[in-house]
């Protein structure tokens, strides 16, 4: 099996497990009656140490090797994991949100950490590279839709406790392929002062339009697709269907960004990444006017699954645009700097959503919207002239 297989294989193992812990940790916290406020809080320890991915990006720079990283993140991931399923059994809250935060920080090195590492892996033309980039892009939303659906399945046969030591197999399997992974090559040996600090790495990004242009609009973007989530189960409400439409909104959306990983691995990308931005950021715009316009439970399921295939694009895109316009030095941390903005935006979008919506089903889409409107104006109206001197 050669190494883009293994990469594969591993990723999807890795963004399984880290898919379905949220799922996961809800439903065991609610065997415990766990009240609302407390399963949020448990949930969004898993992600909240995502916002200092430019940090882990960092200690994958000065690695030697930073699969190796990695690898032992997986199976901290695990341990970490199970540690925190026994602490909620002893209700021992305080330990149950350290080792989850722990966890949220082994799982950034799973999703954007192993990313990082993938244009190691793979010829440097670009087309094989965005071809590469396509397969990573569909771990992540086989790992999205597979994740929940193991849990959903194995819990209605086994206990969630049983149901959640099963899960915590798969980062175990990823470690240890991960592993078997060989060391980037490089012709200059990496010392720790060639290593940009965060600083140099923030000059960087805020000296090249590109990269500017990436962050804003994968952040953006993050912030209006938080919303829809949100407004699934007030759709199902609104055309008087029962609530468990909702989750085939959202599954629906899962299924969508399947499918469009799967169009980019028969058609990868070949125009320009700032080319793509704008227009696959026009388009996302226009699956949210459509979502907005929808007038069934029909018709709403159909947006739902084509904003999930053109958010997949999108995110294959933006994949394409940190790769390409990072410099060699810093390019893992600028990865994980856009990652961070994209999970904070979301994170963002997700709380502003549940504010409006409870006035008007309307207003979480119209601030989504008006949102990506802006980003794209901002990026490709106001600063053109700064973009177009750095493309040429």
């Amino acid at each position: 099996m050669n190494a883009l297989a293994r990469y594969i294989l591993a990723a999807i193992f890795a963004r399984t497990s880290t898919g379905g812990s949220a799922v996961a940790i809800i439903l065991l916290s609610r065997n415990f009656d766990a009240d609302g406020a407390l399963v949020g809080a448990l949930a969004a320890c898993l992600t909240a140490p995502h916002i200092l991915g430019p940090i882990y990006g960092r200690w994958c720079e000065k690695a030697q090797n930073a699969f190796s990283v990695i690898a032992l993140s997986c199976l901290l991931f695990a341990a970490f994991f199970q540690l925190a399923i026994i602490s909620i059994e002893w209700k021992q809250l305080w330990l149950t949100f350290v080792l989850l935060l722990l966890c949220g920080a082994c799982s950034s090195f799973m999703m954007g950490g192993l990313s990082t590492q993938l244009v190691h892996l793979v010829d440097v033309d670009a087309k094989v590279r965005r071809k590469a980039q396509s397969w990573d892009t569909l771990t992540y939303g086989i790992g999205l839709t597979l994740g929940p659906m193991l849990i959903a399945l194995l819990s209605s046969i086994y206990s969630i406790q049983v149901t959640v030591s099963a899960l915590m197999s798969l980062p175990v399997i990823a470690g240890l392929i991960v592993m078997s992974l060989s060391k980037p090559r490089s012709d200059v040996k990496k010392h720790p002062q060639e290593v940009p600090n965060l600083r140099q790495v923030i000059d960087v990004i805020w000296q090249t339009p590109t990269l500017k242009v990436t962050l804003l609009m994968t952040s953006g973007a993050a912030f209006s697709f938080a919303a829809l989530p949100v407004v699934a189960v007030y759709f199902s409400e609104m055309f008087q269907q029962g609530r468990e439409n909702g989750a085939y909104l959202v599954t629906l959306y899962g299924v969508g960004c399947l499918c469009g990983a799967v169009l980019l691995i028969f058609r990868p990308l070949v125009k320009n990444a700032m080319t793509l931005l704008k227009n696959v950021g026009c388009i996302l715009v226009a699956c949210l006017i459509l979502v907005s316009l929808s007038s069934s439970i029909a018709a709403s399921m159909f947006a739902y699954w084509i904003c999930g295939v053109v958010n997949s694009v999108f995110f294959a895109v933006t994949i394409a645009a940190r790769t390409e316009y990072s410099p060699p030095q810093g390019a893992v941390q600028i990865y994980m700097w856009v990652a961070a903005a994209k999970i904070t935006a979301a994170s963002i979008g997700t709380f502003v959503a549940g504010l409006l919506v409870e006035h008007h089903i309307a207003l979480p889409l119209v601030a989504s919207i008006t949102m990506l409107s802006l980003s794209l104006l901002v990026c490709f109206v106001k600063g053109k002239e700064k973009l177009l001197k750095s493309l040429h």
